[in-house]
Parts: C-alpha cells; structure tokens; sequence
C-alpha cells in the first residue's frame, strides 16, 4: 500500500509541477488550460517512458563504452532529448485538448525542469527504505 501511495503522491507532483512551469516559465511558449491537462500529459509522458525505454535496449549496450566514458552523461542527455520529442508531438498534435507547445526549444527546457522537479519529487514521496 505504500508503494502506491508514493506513486499517486508522486504522479499528483509531476503534474502539478508540469502546471506550475508552464504556466509561470514557459507562460508564452507552452499553453495548458488547467490541471487536469497537465495530469494527462504526466500520464502520457510515463506511458511512453514505460513503453519506449525498454525497447531501446540494443541502444544502451551498444553506447555502453561511451556512456562509461561520460559517467553517465549520455543516458541523461539522451532521455532529456527522449522526452522533449514526446513533450513536443504531444504539443504539436493537440493529443490532449488544452496542452501546446510552440516550439522544440521549449519543449527541451520544459524537460529539462520537468525532470529536476521530477527528482525533488522522488526524493520527497520516494519509497523510503526501513531500515
């Protein structure tokens, strides 16, 4: 029960942080008509991280060496660029009613403090390790 409290407290988080940046941040970039677009999007954007993530497998061992190489570096930036296009198309194509973005730059910087917000998050409502 705890795992899923921490996910709903966390999925509320994500959303509401999305909202927040879009609307003072991103005001004249990004368009969001209210909370309940935002919780679709927060909604889309971990379906597609569920979905695409694992299917790029072949890509993470094949970058292993690079990705050694840059402590890291390469995974992070290229789940940044990952979920910007998500960010993006789902802007772009009026998928969820209320939710645009303009351009791929704000998309970029949306995902960028999206994914800061989304760390506080789980460190905040993460599930804790009894110990």
């Amino acid at each position: 029960m705890e795992t899923v409290k921490s996910l709903v407290y966390r999925f509320v988080w994500n959303a509401l942080a999305l909202f927040l940046l879009a609307k003072g941040v991103y005001g004249n970039r990004v368009e969001i008509s209210g909370f309940g677009a935002a919780f679709l999007v927060v909604l889309v954007i971990a379906l597609a991280q569920a979905l695409i993530r694992p299917a790029l497998f072949l890509f993470r061992v094949v970058t292993f060496p690079l990705n050694l190489l840059t402590l890291g570096l390469l995974s992070f930036v290229f789940g940044l660029v990952l979920n910007a296009i998500v960010f993006f198309l789902i802007g772009q194509t009026n998928l969820i009613s209320g939710f645009h973005v303009k351009d791929f730059g704000a998309a970029f910087g949306m995902t960028l403090l999206y994914s800061i917000a989304n760390a506080v998050g789980n460190m905040l409502f993460g599930k804790r390790e009894k110990g």
